[in-house]
């Protein structure tokens, strides 16, 4: 066996430098040896998933959950075309997802002789969902196209990046590499930018913050509590935001900026403190109108976003966690919030979540608390997008921890089970994925990854025999459904075929028997919520749109 060090050896060497320990991948002729390479080298944990898309996504749930890189490694053509999606949602939920493929060797590439796999413009495809692709053409060109990738990936707001590698380039002699990640203190906010928030703060006796994603990517969760309680704060958080302060804490109002609500209990706020969030609109630019009350100061480290939704009238485009502690540095001789002000905050977030917590009937709000109860307040919650995530999953649960809450940034079916997935082995600890049976189909071959590697997850699927919240929204909007209904499938028996424990249960105290169970389980286990034999939950998605259609016809 030759000892020559090769490009393979370059990226499994790299991987170790950068500190990652488990990587996803389905194995081809065109990436042998990278995973030949990590395994001889011993420091990195291959996870073989049943789909390209699936293991992307699993990269990026495995990314969320930890602040480390997620590698999905796959083959070129067919199998880097099924990770365009997996990398659309890194994309969209601003995640380190390092996509590394194949191609063609050199000498046939971009000749048009129908080489196996063959994908000219793989480079323009990866392109569109990534910041930054690279492909060498030489294996002297390796190492810097590789650094290029992971520096832009680290810089400023967090990215998806790919890299292709000819196998040619794979077997070629290398010399090694060192990887060094840039340093965050470029996005260090301006004393003058500093000063001129810690001024409008001081004036200010109604403030409120809405704190995003950006807050946890940054690891900025314990110097905005610090100055949530030095200034007595109401902390509202956007989907990806939560857990950035514990959602049982006295200052958090938690994912409500969008309920009538709490809106309409914000509007005497002189100032909103926008930390880490692009504002984004939702469906039907629903959300377009919600103009963050009184002056808005947004904090964003990439600047693209500052201003980009509402006009902002003090803009900092810095690091969330350096503004903050910036911030918190130098403001002093402030008053606390006006107390009436928060009492009206209050007693809002209480209406709100009592009115949604009513919504949902009888057994849901217990199936709810049996999962807050039961699970370690350290572990990951993951959601699809499906009806329970809608109505309690992504509001009413309590998030107690950052990282430790994950849904489909992009809004996108389907991707929640893959991702809770690369969480659970991320973390080792026991996860949970809320899921719709309609979505769960989408992966649902995972469960077999899940049984090879005895990965730590609870998968409950709610089962309502179809796509649930589009069916809500055809009835809604045009009186009748239609492509919605799936059929009820037996999802406890499919896991079993695949090595999963799995129980379907049609009642509060079967699920809480089922989840002791899986609680105690040493790997998957899979609980099949048959929504039919529960009582029924009011559903509250979005807002009806008026549609002209003759239904007659």
């Amino acid at each position: 066996m030759s000892k020559t060090h090769t490009g393979a050896d370059l990226v499994a060497n790299a991987l170790d430098q950068l500190g990652v320990e488990h990587v996803f991948a389905i194995v081809s002729i065109h990436n042998m040896p990278m995973l030949d390479a990590i395994n001889r080298l011993g420091k990195t944990k291959i996870i073989d998933v049943r789909h390209e898309q699936a293991g992307t996504h699993a990269a990026d749930g495995y990314a969320r959950a930890t602040g480390k890189l997620g590698v999905m490694i796959a083959s070129t053509g067919p199998g880097t075309a099924n990770t365009v999606t997996g990398l659309y949602e890194a994309q969209y939920g601003s995640s380190r997802v390092l996509v590394i493929t194949g191609q063609a060797e050199t000498a046939f590439y971009g000749k048009g002789l129908s080489y196996v796999h063959e994908a000219e413009n793989q480079v323009a495809m990866l392109s569109s969902v990534c910041r930054r692709v690279e492909s060498p053409r030489h294996v002297d060109q390796l190492g810097s196209s590789l650094c290029s990738v992971i520096n832009d990936m680290y810089t400023g707001r967090p990215a998806p990046g790919a890299l292709e590698i000819p196998i040619d380039i794979q077997y070629a002699p290398a010399q090694p590499i060192a990887i060094f990640l840039p340093d965050n203190d470029l996005f260090s906010p301006s004393e003058d930018q500093l000063l001129a928030v810690i001024k409008r703060l001081q004036a200010s006796r109604k403030t409120v913050v809405v704190a995003g994603g950006g807050v946890i990517s940054s690891g900025a969760s314990d110097a905005l509590l610090t100055l949530a309680e030095k200034l007595d704060l109401p902390v509202l958080t956007t989907v990806d935001g939560r857990g950035c302060i514990p959602e049982t804490h006295r200052l958090c109002v938690g994912n409500y900026y969008n309920s009538a609500g709490i809106y309409n209990a914000i509007q005497d706020a002189e100032v909103t403190l926008a930390i880490g969030t692009k504002f984004a609109v939702g469906v039907d630019g629903q959300f377009a109108a919600q103009k963050p009350p009184g002056d808005l100061i947004q904090i964003d480290i990439d600047g693209n976003m500052v201003g980009r939704t509402h006009r902002a009238s003090i803009g900092v485009i810095a690091d969330a966690k350096l503004a903050l502690e910036g911030i918190i540095s130098q403001i002093d001789n402030v008053d606390a919030n006006d107390s009436q002000f928060n009492d009206l905050v209050w007693q809002a977030r209480d209406g709100v979540r009592t009115a949604m917590r009513a919504r949902l009937g009888p057994d849901w709000p217990l199936v709810m608390d049996l999962i807050r109860e039961k699970l370690p307040s350290d572990s990951v919650f993951v959601r699809d997008q499906t009806i329970s995530a809608y109505n309690w999953g992504n509001q009413l649960f309590p998030v107690l921890q950052p990282r430790t809450s994950i849904n489909p940034t992009s809004g996108a079916i389907g991707p929640g089970f893959p991702m809770s997935v690369g969480a659970a082995i991320a973390t080792g600890k026991k996860s949970l994925v809320v899921h719709g049976d309609g979505g769960f189909m989408f992966h649902a071959t995972e469960l077999a990854t899940c049984a090879q590697y005895k990965v730590p997850l609870i998968v409950c699927v709610f089962n309502d025999s179809g796509y649930g919240v589009l069916r809500w929204l055809q009835e809604n909007r045009f009186g009748r459904i239609n492509e919605t209904d799936l059929g009820k499938v037996a999802f406890a028996t499919m896991a079993e075929s695949m090595g999963v424990p799995g129980v379907r249960v049609g009642s509060v105290s079967e699920f809480e028997s089922a989840l002791n169970q899986a609680l105690t389980v040493d790997g998957p286990f899979l609980i099949d919520v048959d929504m039919e034999c529960f009582a029924p939950m009011e559903i509250s998605v979005m807002p009806k749109k008026k549609v002209e259609v003759d239904i007659k016809s």
